[in-house]
């Protein structure tokens, strides 16, 4: 039996800007002035925003930093706006550009 390769291709009712690539990691959300952060866990990321997912997103601001855990033991670091929540989820949009050895625009697990 074959399968279909999988496809990035935006599926034709999908209004994103970029193709998302589904991920699993593991996010900190920092805000007032660095003395508040929440846990999250990055679900899907694309180079214009991310889907993040977590306990008590209701605490989180309108504009906060992302940090996204790479998978070596440190963090890459994002300034993001909220564009829509839901009870369990919420999606971001980046409003910085990438910093210099960030391994954040693009999808992340390369």
């Amino acid at each position: 039996m074959t399968f279909p390769a999988p496809t990035t291709a935006a599926a034709p009712n999908d209004n994103r800007r970029a193709p998302r690539a589904g991920r699993l990691r593991e996010g900190r959300c920092v805000f007032n002035n660095g003395s508040s952060s929440l846990t999250v866990f990055v679900r899907n990321i694309s180079s214009t925003g991310a889907k993040l997912t977590g306990g008590e997103l209701i605490r989180l601001p309108d504009v906060f930093e992302l940090q996204i855990h790479d998978g070596f033991g440190a963090f890459a670091s994002r300034f993001v706006k909220r564009v829509w929540s839901s009870p369990d989820s919420v999606g971001v949009a980046f409003t910085d550009a990438a910093q210099p050895g960030s391994t954040v625009p693009g999808p992340l697990g390369r």
